[in-house]
């Protein structure tokens, strides 16, 4: 029987092609095996904010992660069973972490890289419990190690749970006037604790003159601290930082006080034209009008 070179040469094609399909899954089991056979050589923590402090360590982010960590780390484990995306939730469940990134170089080198929360207060609930707020509102459990100085509030009393529309009002004032006071050196020398009062207002204890500063319910750090300086140039000018017993700032361009050595707390009201320190302030032994 006389072959045909046509049909000859389409064997010879089929024959290639299942030569080719043959060694390609060849590769694919070698390389799914290979793959299969990489082992974890090393895990590494890197800290992607640049926070002047840390509040994490790279043994607490580890044991978040793997709380046996001589059983369950992944050194000298196959890279494939790592299930990075759930690695990272976890990771995330730690409440002084922001945000984290795990990956996995050429080198077979695990990389944990977290974001810490950065705190800007700490608060004190009537109870004497404490914690940090971080700027975005979130409450941190506070740790012994603790070396970082910070504004002070007391008086918290908010239950994350049970949280209203009034008290997302608060945690926004509080960090609000957390970042103002940790903006000036002066302040953060100078205001000892912010009390929180049952219907929000704010009253400063201070360092120097041991006044009791009246803030209000207002938000406009800047025009009431602005003020604030106005007085104790003054005050620093008569060499008398004790002279007020109260400073009460939620007043319209008002400083209103109360002399320490008024048995009838006679208030002296002050009015405030500029925020400068060079501005002459006008002292009357009544009362002016108290309008906001």
């Amino acid at each position: 029987m006389k072959i045909n070179k046509k049909t000859i040469l389409n064997v010879l094609v089929i024959l290639l092609w299942v030569s080719i399909g043959s060694g390609m899954v060849v590769l694919l089991v070698s390389a799914v095996k290979k793959e299969q056979s990489k082992l974890c050589k090393e895990v590494i923590v890197e800290f992607k904010d640049d926070l002047p402090f840390r509040m994490l360590d790279e043994t607490e982010i580890e044991y978040t992660l793997w709380p046996a960590a001589r059983n369950n780390n992944p050194v000298g484990k196959q890279l494939v069973n790592l299930d990075l995306f759930s690695l990272e939730k976890q990771l995330e469940k730690n409440p002084w972490i922001l945000d984290a990134d795990l990956y996995i170089d050429q080198l077979n080198q695990l990389h944990l890289r977290v974001e810490q929360r950065n705190p800007v207060a700490r608060l004190f609930t009537p109870e004497g419990n404490s914690f940090y707020i971080d700027e975005k509102y979130a409450l941190l459990p506070v740790k012994l190690s603790d070396v970082i100085s910070l504004p002070v509030f007391t008086n918290f009393y908010i239950n994350p749970s049970l949280k209203t529309a009034s008290d997302s009002i608060l945690l926004k004032r509080i960090v609000g006037l957390s970042k103002y006071i940790k903006s000036d050196s002066f302040w953060m020398a100078q205001v000892e604790q912010v009390n929180i009062n049952a219907n929000q207002t704010f009253e400063v204890t201070t360092q120097m003159g041991d006044q009791l500063v009246q803030l209000g319910v207002r938000s406009d750090w800047q025009k009431l601290f602005s003020k604030l300086k106005v007085l104790y140039g003054r005050m620093s000018a008569e060499g008398n930082w004790s002279k007020y017993i109260q400073i009460d700032l939620q007043y319209k361009d008002q400083a209103v006080c109360i002399k320490r050595e008024s048995n009838y707390k006679i208030v002296d009201s002050i009015a405030v034209i500029d925020t400068t320190l060079t501005t002459p302030i006008n002292t009357q032994k009544t009362p002016v009008n108290k309008t906001l």
